[in-house]
């Protein structure tokens, strides 16, 4: 059975399209997954630095706010890998399923409300960045599950325990909302990976 379809089987089906959070900021983002030397990694970007944008110079998946074009969360998906790292993946992927949504444990964003989107490629491509994003960098799956490159950070935030998942690779930390969503990736997905397929 293809990668995709196998893990297509562990995601949320795309024809269960929801945006019930009328009073936040809807944003999306999209996982794109590829193979490189017969091994199957993740693109993920690092974003330019601004001044006042709480985002700014984190690692993170291709992505952004919704716009009153987007009919839904994946069309804001879509065009905003589009624009920021210049691929359209329905010529050169797939997608094959979605994750939960997530929201921002800290205060400045706590308006914010992500849902991550997951694709495959099919063949190779050249990410083309925009003023958006600093770099496009590929990280092995193998690396990311190893347990000796991630950690979890246990906070307390309001009086509630909250965990932060921790990949590291290289001079990268990838932390936050894109650890969260990593590790709910990995905990849907994780066995098909140490399968070795």
């Amino acid at each position: 059975m293809k990668i995709s379809k196998r893990l297509a089987k562990n995601l949320s089906s795309l024809k269960s399209e929801d945006d019930p959070h009328i009073d936040l900021v809807t944003s999306s983002v999209l996982m794109i997954i590829s193979k490189k030397n017969n091994e199957y990694g993740i693109n993920f970007i690092k974003r330019a630095a601004f001044p006042g944008d709480s985002f700014s110079g984190h690692v993170a998946f291709p992505g952004g706010k919704k716009k009153k074009s987007d009919t839904t969360p994946l069309d804001t998906a879509l065009r905003e890998t589009k624009e920021e790292v210049g691929i359209d993946i329905h010529d050169c992927g797939e997608v094959i399923g979605s994750l939960d949504t997530v929201k921002p444990f800290t205060e400045s964003v706590r308006h914010f409300v992500v849902k991550p989107y997951v694709s495959i490629l099919k063949k190779d491509v050249e990410f083309k960045k925009n003023y958006e994003v600093q770099e496009v960098f590929w990280v092995s799956i193998k690396h990311l599950i190893n347990i000796e490159n991630r950690t979890v950070r246990e906070k307390t935030r309001d009086e509630i325990i909250i965990y932060d998942y921790v990949f590291n690779y290289n001079n990268y930390i990838i932390w936050g909302l894109t650890g969260r969503i990593l590790n709910q990736f990995f905990e849907r997905t994780g066995k098909i990976f140490e399968s070795n397929f």
